[in-house]
């Protein structure tokens, strides 16, 4: 990418780096079996439509290797190769050629094609007549009409109607039922939970988790809510005041040392910095150069890493012709570029002279950067001492040293408990179950009365304190939400361990799978406190349950409650 157009006549004429280079994706591994049905979930720019795209094979990878076998039908926008000039069923037959089809099954599939998406007569219109909804089911139609062996689908669905997006998902499931395999791109959750059995959940052009689908969607949907947490509402006041990060008490210990890159004035950052090169020496040792790459902390064969997951690190860039990490205000991340290197063998419990230096170039100049190290024999952030720095066209190199003193054996020893202390957080939940006939039950049946119990721990005592539950069926209707505070079960500075008991008690659920989210707040106060100002804890699927039809074949929808009839 060049910032102007001139760059690029300049970089041919002259030579020289004068673009960035955007990773799309980068370090991304993995494989999908016949049977598998992957969901991709992701922010935008995640990198999730690129994968797609890489893996159809309509755009060729810039390095690494894509393997496929059996045949690939995708559908990754509302046109596959329409002339608009022609109608429907011009189309149609073109794309199946397209496709490799033999010309005497064509007809056949026509009929097929037709019958699915129910066009009827606009099938012989040109397609320039079609709305996107139209374009939308015929371009599904095609793709699933030739009997692939991988279907690739990306977010396209959700123009079409909610009848059509029905016969999709149906089609879609007897599609997977066949044995075939199914890579689904989708921002509804519901759709990746009711249509996937494993879920992918990208990055920043990075897979940052692959597993069991309900675990990787609680997990990427915790994430995005901590963001909007945080974003909305504003930190608890101890949250505020801790010296720490909640991820310090799980990456740092004796043997490491956790450093941070962030704002010289020690607010939030407000700029975007491309940093490139950082080094680090420790004691005696060797300078060591930190990868950008995303990799395990807990490798002991790896000297030092970024925290990528859970700071303020960004997309991988090449800017200049330098392979960088954008450092940029993340909502819901821990402050600062955070980094953690490993001590020299031995040299724990010593004093330690850190060197760090790194190369930046800042889209704000006027946002200094410096580098503080964890002081574990005070438990605070503590900065390094400016040194020398140097310019190199637009990019600056900094360098920061300091000798961190030795800790008294006693005072580390306290200090690593109260940063443990530090990062719980004022409530945790700990268990959400669903209990009925006096016992914890997995399905009831419809008007059977039962009970949501939320565990709590609190290891602090806010000042008032309120529970939710939010009821989502699988195939994503929002059900239900209610707070204790709303039937004047608020709770006044509580501690230790509290169970909140919500009573369905008549059980006016209709049949279905459900999923329990449930939160800890600072208590129900409308409209004064709502949104809530302080949230302090979540769990997202914390439970799921099952409510069995009181009629077999009878669907009663979202409610099955007896209203009177009159008669007149």
């Amino acid at each position: 990418m060049y910032a102007q157009p001139s760059d690029q006549l300049k970089e041919l004429i002259f030579g020289g780096v004068r673009h960035e280079t955007f990773w799309a994706l980068r370090d991304v591994s993995l494989t999908v079996n016949e049977g598998d049905k992957v969901g991709i979930v992701g922010p935008n720019g995640a990198g999730k439509s690129t994968l797609l795209k890489v893996v159809a094979g309509t755009m060729r990878a810039t390095g690494g290797r894509v393997a496929t076998h059996g045949r690939i039908s995708s559908l990754l926008s509302m046109v596959p190769a329409w002339n608009e000039e022609e109608t429907g069923i011009e189309n149609i037959r073109f794309n199946l050629m397209l496709q490799g089809i033999e010309p005497r099954r064509i007809p056949d599939m026509i009929e097929d094609i037709t019958e699915f998406t129910e066009l009827g007569p606009f099938l012989f219109n040109p397609v320039k007549t079609y709305s996107t909804g139209m374009g939308a089911r015929l371009s599904f139609g095609i793709a699933t009409a030739t009997e692939p062996d991988i279907l690739i689908v990306d977010e396209v669905l959700g123009t079409g109607d909610g009848y059509f997006a029905w016969k999709a998902m149906k089609r879609m499931e007897e599609f997977c039922a066949r044995g075939r395999a199914m890579i689904l791109v989708s921002h509804s959750m519901s759709a990746i939970q009711s249509m996937c059995n494993r879920a992918i959940w990208m990055q920043t052009g990075e897979k940052r988790m692959d597993g069991e689908v309900n675990e990787v969607i609680a997990a990427y949907e915790l994430d995005f809510r901590r963001s909007e947490d945080e974003s909305l509402r504003t930190r608890h006041a101890s949250t505020r005041a801790s010296v720490t990060d909640a991820v310090v008490g799980e990456l740092t210990d004796e043997t490491r040392v956790r450093l941070r890159i962030t704002s010289q004035t020690g607010a939030p950052l407000f700029s975007s910095h491309y940093v490139s090169e950082i080094g680090i020496r420790l004691g005696e040792g060797e300078r060591v150069t930190i990868p950008f790459d995303l990799l395990d902390g807990s490798d002991e064969a790896v000297p030092a890493v970024l925290d990528v997951l859970n700071s303020e690190w960004a997309r991988l860039h090449e800017r200049d012709g330098r392979v960088c990490r954008v450092l940029t205000r993340l909502p819901g991340r821990n402050g600062g570029g955070q980094f953690v290197a490993r001590l020299p063998a031995g040299s724990e419990g010593q004093s330690q002279a850190i060197e760090v230096d790194f190369t930046v170039q800042s889209e704000d100049q006027r946002e200094a950067l410096k580098v503080e190290v964890l002081d574990m024999s005070t438990g605070s952030w503590t900065p390094l001492v400016a040194g020398s720095s140097r310019k190199d066209g637009r990019w600056t190199q900094l360098r920061f040293h300091r000798e961190l003193a030795k800790p008294d054996a006693e005072a580390a020893e306290r200090v690593m408990k109260e940063v443990a202390l530090a990062s719980l957080p004022d409530a945790e939940i700990l268990s959400v179950n669903v209990r009925a006939r006096n016992a914890q039950v997995t399905s009831v049946k419809e008007r059977e009365p039962f009970d949501i119990e939320v565990r709590v721990m609190f290891h602090r005592s806010p000042e008032l304190v309120d529970v939710g539950i939010k009821l989502t069926r699988m195939d994503g209707t929002y059900a239900f939400w209610q707070s204790s505070g709303q039937v004047g079960a608020n709770i006044e500075r509580p501690e230790g361990e509290k169970a909140f008991s919500f009573r369905f008690d008549p059980n006016v659920l209709g049949a279905g799978e459900y999923f329990v989210n449930a939160h800890v707040t600072n208590g129900w106060k409308f409209p004064e406190n709502y949104p809530y100002s302080e949230l302090y804890a979540r769990k997202i699927n914390a439970a799921m349950f099952r409510i069995v039809p009181e009629f077999n074949g009878v669907d009663h929808g979202v409610l099955n409650q007896r209203v009177k009839v009159d008669i007149s």
